[in-house]
């Protein structure tokens, strides 16, 4: 009696399981074939006179050396004020002028700490005999003297110049695509993505356009290049880079 009824049981629970479980082809759609596409890079630069230039000034004494080899060597803030005041003589804003007592300068080793001054300056055709005039008020005085400079020359509207160069990004992006279409005897369809292409460069090198434009200083530290060095950055001439990256859709030509 129970042989018999385990029987039924189970022939009843095999007729109420779903064909998809005895083995039956699930019934569903073939899935649609995907659409073609290509992904290129695009890069473009535009330039512009600049504005103003930020200098960063690295003052310190000439390095000492011992039976040890070179000495720590520090600056008296009293130097790189009389810095400061030469410079609002000249009429540089004093706003515009920091003071860094204790930046670390390499000129001489990692031994040689110097002052660093900083200051921006919007009368670019009398850079030079600003600077020329700073060097000669250091010698006469017989005190620090300047061991490294740097100069970043700037643009104020540099969104303008990155929105022109995303133009040419995105153009050569474009025509790059169309050559990778034809190989394949297709035709370039929409633009699905565009992103910028932010992949360092270099340990210490931040993204393309505005971005390493506004961050190619460190005050106290490093002197960050935030582009190529084949990009120009002189009194006449501040360019900045965009690359892109870009997806195309491709079309089969009818």
């Amino acid at each position: 009696m129970k042989s018999t009824l385990l029987t039924l049981l189970l022939t009843a629970s095999l007729l109420l399981l779903p064909a998809t479980s005895l083995g039956a082809p699930p019934n569903q759609e073939a899935s649609p074939e995907l659409p073609m596409s290509v992904t290129v890079l695009g890069y473009g630069a535009a330039s512009a006179a600049p504005d103003s230039v930020g200098v960063n000034l690295y003052i310190g004494e000439q390095p000492s050396y011992g039976p040890g080899g070179p000495e720590l060597s520090f600056v008296a803030p009293t130097d790189l004020e009389e810095v400061k005041d030469f410079l609002v003589e000249q009429g540089i804003d004093v706003e515009t002028i920091e003071i860094n007592y204790l930046s670390r300068n390499y000129a001489y080793g990692p031994s040689s700490f110097a002052g660093e001054v900083v200051f921006s300056f919007n009368e670019l055709d009398r850079l030079l005999s600003l600077m020329q005039g700073l060097v000669d008020e250091m010698e006469g005085r017989r005190g620090p003297t300047i061991q490294g400079a740097n100069m970043l020359f700037r643009v104020e509207d540099c969104a303008t110049l990155e929105l022109e160069a995303m133009r040419a990004a995105l153009e050569d992006a474009r025509q790059r695509a169309s050559r990778m279409a034809s190989l394949l005897n297709m035709s370039l369809g929409r633009v699905i993505t565009v992103s910028e292409d932010v992949s360092p460069v270099g340990a210490i090198r931040p993204a393309g356009g505005c971005i390493a434009h506004a961050g190619q200083t460190a005050t106290g530290g490093y002197f960050l290049m935030g582009s190529s060095s084949t990009l120009a950055n002189s009194p006449s001439e501040v360019e900045v880079a965009i690359m892109l990256k870009a997806t195309f859709a491709l079309e089969k030509p009818e």
